[in-house]
């Protein structure tokens, strides 16, 4: 499999093999008993017990936690895993990503509760930042393994860590190792195979699926 770098992200869900109509629902801030979403890229702020246009019933909401009604279906979405997702028959989360012009792939993962734009590389080890990502993420250097690593500049010096989690849709990964460069590269957080390899993965009609494991 060639090197894949990312741009939409759809979610499906199904029901005793039926798959039931797609729906892109976000969840983006909590706010008193109000929340906003994005739900097919509209903007929607709705109070606790109130439905959008798009069918979407705000059950309740937390300062942890937003309660919806999708498609009959209950589901709880956080500012960590904000994104709505429905179930295969075996109860797996999906998530098909379309290429770029350029036929990589991209997405938004939420990296120890933060939101970080990441691009799929079948290529490398780990998770891969550079420095000042890391930085922004709030990661403890300190604690992490030094090690040299070969660039295209030569020999630079990183570290190895690991992450709480990842998450991407409604599939989180706990304990990911990841390495932190130091310096300005890769200019995109490169998702490798320490997150790739605990997720079923698989290309259909130009799209890559990713699966969560049972």
């Amino acid at each position: 499999m060639k090197t894949f770098p990312v741009l939409a992200i759809a979610l499906l869900a199904a029901f005793s093999g039926n798959v039931a109509a797609a729906q892109d629902v976000r969840l983006q801030a909590i706010f008193g008993s109000s929340a906003m979403f994005e739900i097919d890229g509209r903007k929607r702020v709705l109070k606790s017990g109130a439905s959008s246009p798009e069918g979407v019933k705000l059950l309740s909401v937390t300062s942890e936690y937003a309660l919806v009604l999708i498609d009959g279906r209950e589901q709880r979405l956080t500012l960590d895993a904000p994104v709505a997702t429905s179930y295969a028959q075996a109860g797996r989360a999906e998530v098909r990503l379309t290429p770029d012009s350029r036929g990589h792939y991209s997405t938004t993962a939420w990296i120890n509760g933060r939101r970080v734009p990441v691009m799929v590389d079948t290529g490398a080890t780990s998770i891969a930042f550079n420095y000042p990502t890391a930085r922004n993420l709030g990661l403890d250097l300190s604690r992490a393994r030094p090690l040299n690593v070969s660039t295209a500049s030569g020999v630079e010096r990183a570290y190895s860590l690991q992450l709480d989690s990842v998450t991407i849709g409604g599939i989180k990964v706990h304990n990911v190792q990841a390495t932190v460069l130091g310096n300005d590269f890769p200019q995109v957080t490169l998702l490798g195979n320490s997150f790739l390899s605990r997720v079923d993965m698989q290309q259909q009609d130009g799209l890559l699926l990713l699966r969560a494991r049972n």
